[in-house]
């Protein structure tokens, strides 16, 4: 059976990103693993507190330009106009350099004022030294996403996912070796920026050397780029700090210990969230493409075909610490294990709804519906700080899960009655109902029945079944599923369906 030819480009640029965010998440464990073992837990609470601050502050300066990219240049150059998308990256890179350095200057000056809520002086030269890689990190950032708008995931995958991931936890663990100091933590996460910015250069000027020089109006360019990239810039710093923001209010609201053990209890959202983000980010430029020259079928097949893969990639993950939650933050240490459990569980459990829903903001970015994108993070993060506020005090680190579901629930529910309404899709393919159910057999009641049977250190042996139930389930359904597309990953199949080689 031959795979649908869109599924099979996106098949190869995801299964690539994939493997690069297997790479991402094991580390991003990683390195959350590394600091709560060789740091003490103030100390690693101020660190994770500042690091997500620094995160939001990226966020803000990369003004939603990789979405811009990669709705603009992927439609400029499917319509040949080779000069457009060559000065789009420079008319994107300039402004976000520039609210970096203003973003890094304001935090390098309020550093003091913010140790005061985060946990005390020695936090102070830590943010500084943060400040200084802002403008490295923005920049960085966007010109691997300049890479992906030209169809290409391999320097995302090899820059982003794995020698930064990677170069990131070798440094924490080489400087926790001579020093506690919160400075050379900072620096040892921070520097692997700088090396991944200057190869991504290189990559990039490499991969724009392609196109044919041509006229453009930049003037023109910058104001259809930015009035589109502009509501897109809010909704990105939104979600950010829906992401963020409760692990700062969590150190200023009770502290940086408790900071630290809700950072380890919702580590596990990284690991998939960054299975999400591989099918979205090889999806982007496709669905631009197929907006751009008004194929409505194509986009809804490509839409549930990335759904189901999503759901199949990610309920696994969440329903796994779910079932085994206490063994999940034993691996942190004795001092983790016990008051995170409630909010891993309800967090995995939200997580089910936000990826059965599809990637509905991508078919509404790419669509051009960057101002709904915009007004549904704001909802969501007016939920969550309004909860997060009420809940902390009360709940700790509790209220803050609570606060964190139900902003993902406003969010995801509201994109997905938007998508229906304006453009009559659904996420629910043929292979959805196989896909939730088989999840939920093997990486739930299967686990769930040897823990209550054989009790907590029995669940490991529950997954181990499950996965090798939900394999078999996965191989024996492979045409429901949409899974062969992925026979573009072999060379001969791949030249037999005719996919071109832009992974």
């Amino acid at each position: 059976m031959t795979a649908e030819p869109h599924l099979s480009r996106l098949a190869r640029g995801g299964a690539l990103n994939l493997a690069g965010a297997v790479s991402a998440g094991v580390m991003g464990f990683a390195l959350v693993f590394a600091v709560a073992h060789a740091y003490p837990q103030k100390i690693a609470g101020t660190f994770f507190a500042a690091n997500s601050l620094f995160i939001i502050l990226n966020a803000v300066a990369g003004l939603g330009s990789d979405v811009g990219l990669l709705r603009w240049v992927p439609r400029q150059i499917a319509l040949d106009d080779h000069g457009s998308a060559r000065r789009t990256v420079p008319v994107a890179l300039v402004p976000v350099v520039a609210v970096a350095c203003v973003a890094g200057l304001a935090l390098t000056l309020s550093a003091p004022a913010l140790a005061d809520a985060l946990g005390g002086g020695r936090i102070v030269p830590m943010l500084r030294v943060l400040a200084v890689f802002l403008p490295i990190a923005a920049a960085h950032d966007a010109v691997l996403a300049a890479t992906r708008a030209h169809g290409t995931m391999r320097p995302t995958v090899a820059i982003e996912k794995i020698f930064r991931q990677v170069a990131q936890v070798g440094g924490v663990l080489v400087a926790s070796l001579f020093t506690t100091d919160p400075v050379g933590l900072a620096l040892a996460w921070a520097l692997p920026y700088l090396v991944g910015l200057v190869v991504a250069v290189v990559w990039y000027r490499r991969i724009a050397a392609r196109l044919r020089r041509g006229p453009a109006d930049t003037r023109a360019l910058a104001r259809q780029f930015w009035r589109y990239t502009a509501p897109r810039a809010v909704a990105q710093i939104c979600q950010t700090a829906l992401q963020r923001a409760d692990i700062v209010l969590i150190a200023a609201l009770a502290s940086p210990r408790d900071a630290a053990i809700y950072t380890a209890a919702t580590r596990f959202m990284v690991i998939g969230q960054l299975g999400t983000q591989a099918v979205q980010q090889a999806m982007q430029p496709t669905v631009s493409r197929l907006i751009a020259l008004e194929d409505r079928e194509a986009t809804a097949r490509v839409f549930a075909g990335c759904t189901t893969w999503t759901v199949a990639l990610t309920w696994p993950v969440h329903l796994s610490v779910a079932a085994a939650a206490p063994i999940y933050l034993s691996l942190f240490g004795s001092g983790y294990s016990g008051a995170g459990q409630s909010s891993t569980v309800i967090l995995a459990l939200a997580m089910l709804l936000a990826t059965a829903t599809g990637p509905v903001d991508v078919l509404l970015l790419m669509a051009g519906r960057s101002g709904l994108s915009l007004v549904n993070s704001a909802a969501a993060l007016v939920v969550d700080l309004a909860l997060n506020a009420l809940l902390i005090p009360w709940l700790g680190i509790t209220g803050a899960a609570i606060a964190w579901a139900a902003a993902l629930a406003v969010r995801n529910l509201l994109m997905l009655a938007q998508v229906s309404r304006l453009f009559g899709m659904t996420p629910a393919g043929a292979g959805l109902g196989l896909a939730v159910s088989s999840a939920l057999v093997c990486f739930g009641v299967l686990p769930m029945s040897v823990r209550l049977a054989f009790g907590t250190p029995a669940t490991l042996v529950g997954l181990v079944l499950g996965a090798g139930c939900y394999a078999g389930l996965l191989w024996a359904q492979r045409d429901r599923l949409a899974l062969t597309a992925f026979a573009a990953l072999i060379p001969g199949r791949r030249r037999h369906q005719g996919v071109a080689d832009n992974a």
